[in-house]
């Protein structure tokens, strides 16, 4: 994603990580793997629950969230969806970056 990002902002567009993670946590991840672009914290998991990409019951742990992208229009219309299964699992970064780019 990193190496994408001067691509997305060229497309007026931006980059916002949201994890279920508390905020501590990722400023500690972002700081490791060297982002640039905010991450947020959905300790609470509203947003989960609302964009719908919420496991019911993934190991004994309720809310856990599924790795998912969503493009959103100047709008706010959802314009692209893509959610994993399976976390290990990345989206293709480069058909994001030409479908923002194609929006722009």
């Amino acid at each position: 994603m990193e190496s994408r990002l001067k691509d997305i902002q060229g497309a007026n567009a931006a980059v916002l990580g949201i994890s279920a993670d508390s905020p501590f946590s990722l400023a500690k991840w972002a700081e490791q793997e060297g982002y640039t672009f905010p991450l947020l914290s959905d300790f609470g998991k509203q947003t989960i629950g609302a964009y719908g990409v919420k496991y019911e019951d993934l190991l004994g742990i309720k809310g856990v969230p599924m790795r998912s992208v969503f493009i959103i229009d100047k709008g706010g219309k959802i314009v692209h969806t893509e959610v994993m299964d399976d976390a290990r699992n990345l989206p293709d970064i480069n058909a994001l970056v030409d479908r923002i780019q194609t929006m722009a």
